[in-house]
């Protein structure tokens, strides 16, 4: 993720974006196993024996198990009506275009995150927290970031699979249910950006608010932003300011003149370089 600064004098990303070819792949990909999953174990297989009839009497035995895995995706293909490469190419470029815009997720075009996303790489890990920030996962998927989204609902848990799904932008996503502040599952860290909903973080408890941020904070790389912002409700970061003592606050981008009470846009904090080592430790003491 570039900093603001080096947004301004980098005339060139340091990570290029996937080629046309490779994101269809994964485009193509993503749609094969979302409609696997979402139908019965018997019907998969009753489609795999239609799919099998043209390669019965193939004397390739050892070839078997990868035709057929071969014959089942090209059958599943037909089945969803996927256009050939030429065809998506011509219609991709209008559909990316459509999906970086904040307000086809419901986000005002001066969201905080929507002025962030020029600043993140392809594959920049980002960690989304809460069902406040759901859109806000989205918009970043869209950026080729690779999105971790954790929430403590299996209905938005599930409902955001199956909305990145429809998108086609599963092979940046994963969606996550988890216990804020009493367990979090075995995920990467590194994060370049986390962008935390201010509204799930206000219904914890003190401890297990301090607890979550504290982990998430020992995941999140050196100089990597933490972007709180307010839920639905308005509700806004102040009161979280402190369990950042230690970082440096970073101004919110400008997006106009604010009329007064208006409600906040949010806040930035940015990790510092050298960090004290392993803030995990002791956390749950």
């Amino acid at each position: 993720m570039l900093s603001a600064q080096q947004l301004l004098s980098t005339p060139n990303r340091r990570r290029p974006l996937r080629s046309l070819r490779q994101q269809y792949d994964l485009y193509i990909m993503d749609r094969i196993e979302h409609y696997k999953n979402r139908i019965s174990r018997e019907e998969l297989l009753r489609q795999a024996d239609e799919a099998m009839i043209d390669l019965r009497g193939d004397e390739q035995f050892l070839l078997t198990e990868v035709l057929a895995q071969t014959a089942v995706d090209e059958y599943i293909k037909k089945r969803l009506g996927i256009r050939g490469f030429a065809s998506w190419r011509k219609s991709f470029p209008k559909l990316r275009a459509a999906q970086r815009d904040p307000t086809h997720w419901g986000l005002a075009a001066n969201h905080l995150v929507a002025s962030l996303a020029p600043r993140v790489e392809p594959d920049d890990p980002v960690l989304v927290v809460g069902c406040g920030a759901e859109s806000c996962a989205y918009l970043l998927a869209a950026h080729d970031t690779a999105v971790t989204f954790l929430d403590r609902d299996f209905g938005v848990v599930g409902r955001a699979e199956d909305r990145i799904a429809m998108e086609s932008l599963s092979s940046t996503f994963e969606a996550i249910c988890v216990q804020f502040g009493k367990w979090l599952p075995c995920i990467s860290g590194n994060y370049q950006l986390v962008v935390l909903d201010a509204g799930t973080l206000a219904s914890l408890n003190p401890n297990e608010r301090r607890v979550l941020l504290a982990e998430i904070q020992s995941l999140t790389a050196p100089g990597g932003l933490h972007a709180l912002v307010p839920d639905a409700l308005g509700t806004g970061p102040e009161g979280l300011a402190g369990h950042y003592a230690t970082w440096q606050r970073e101004s919110v981008p400008h997006a106009g003149r604010r009329a007064r009470g208006a409600p906040s846009r949010g806040a930035l904090f940015v990790k510092p370089a050298a960090e004290v080592a392993d803030q995990r430790q002791g956390v749950r003491a």
